[in-house]
């Protein structure tokens, strides 16, 4: 109780007018000097980094959507009893029940609406869904979505010492995922919209030490500060990012075309209004080289001579960000 109250307590200093939200479980040692280790549950590899957002994996050649929070109590046969918290008032988008349709197990998401921004939270691994959750229900911060568990369909499976909560802050790609991915994955789980893949996301432990330093901190504003890693021209009809996402248009006027700006790890941040491009769309245009530097995985582009170009991955990344159906 005493690391809820923490919590709760610094939601209460917040001005009326400001983003109203708390950690996803009682695990706050995100916040305490040296608390990284604490707060993050490894995988096998055994480093506090693989818990962590980004390039954290398999020294680091592989990609970690979220970050994974350790469990702070367990029961007489070791399983973790942590709750699984709503970070703040949404609506729940989509529960998975069956843990092995997904290698997220059981899994629950939920839609906000931050400072005109609309973003999905995603809650995973849980020993078991709160009774009576249901998708279309509104929740309040706070309110109890599961339970830290384990659940998993990969073959390795998690052990109970290794139970955590797999968390993030995520942007759902494409409305029409469900028809794109019906031409690749006809066999794909009946998860529609709600498909891992259709997801891009920033780093939740990032966005919570600048939340806990700033109580007035404007999401729209913080999303727009992300550094663009490159931006892709596109034709206005057909980029769907844009109608999900008006707060990020820039420039006066329609104009048949946009350019977008680009996280390293494929999250629009920034669309500028384009009346002319000089190139076939779509097409990569500006490339921010030290900045892709730094990423050891997820290379949505890739320099090939002395012209960038989109990489096989890329190239399914655009190929969803501009579907439309017929």
């Amino acid at each position: 109780m005493r690391r809820r109250g923490w919590i709760w307590f610094l939601a209460a200093a917040a001005p009326a007018w400001a983003l109203d939200l708390c950690l996803p479980t009682p695990n706050d040692a995100l916040f305490r000097p040296g608390g990284a280790a604490a707060f993050y549950q490894p995988t096998v590899e055994g480093t506090t980094e693989s818990g962590m957002f980004g390039c954290t994996r398999r020294d680091g050649r592989r990609f970690h959507e979220g970050v994974d929070i350790r469990c702070l109590e367990r029961d007489r046969r070791g399983e973790c009893v942590d709750p699984v918290w709503a970070v703040g008032e949404g609506v729940v988008a989509f529960i998975n029940h069956r843990p092995g349709l997904s290698n997220y197990g059981r899994y629950v998401m939920l839609e906000h609406h931050w400072d005109g921004v609309r973003v999905h939270t995603l809650y995973a691994h849980l020993r078991e869904v709160a009774d009576g959750l249901t998708v279309g229900q509104t929740v309040m911060k706070g309110h109890r979505l599961g339970t830290v568990g384990r659940s998993t369909n990969t073959r390795e499976g998690i052990s109970s010492d290794r139970a955590h909560l797999h968390f993030e802050l995520c942007f759902l790609l494409n409305p029409d995922f469900q028809r794109w991915n019906a031409r690749r994955e006809p066999k794909a789980p009946p998860f529609g919209n709600f498909n891992g893949q259709n997801f891009s996301g920033l780093d939740p432990a990032a966005f919570f030490h600048a939340y806990a330093a700033d109580r007035t901190l404007n999401f729209a504003a913080y999303l727009a500060r992300q550094p663009v890693a490159f931006t892709v021209l596109v034709r206005a009809d057909r980029l769907p990012w844009a109608q999900l996402h008006p707060e990020q248009i820039t420039g006066n006027g329609p104009a048949p075309y946009y350019e977008v700006g680009v996280t390293t790890t494929g999250l629009p941040v920034k669309l500028w209004r384009r009346a002319t491009v000089d190139r076939p769309v779509p097409a990569l245009h500006l490339v921010n080289e030290p900045l892709l530097a730094t990423v050891t995985c997820r290379q949505l582009v890739s320099r090939v001579g002395d012209a960038w170009q989109f990489t096989p991955t890329g190239r399914d990344w655009l190929d969803l960000l501009t579907y439309r159906p017929d």
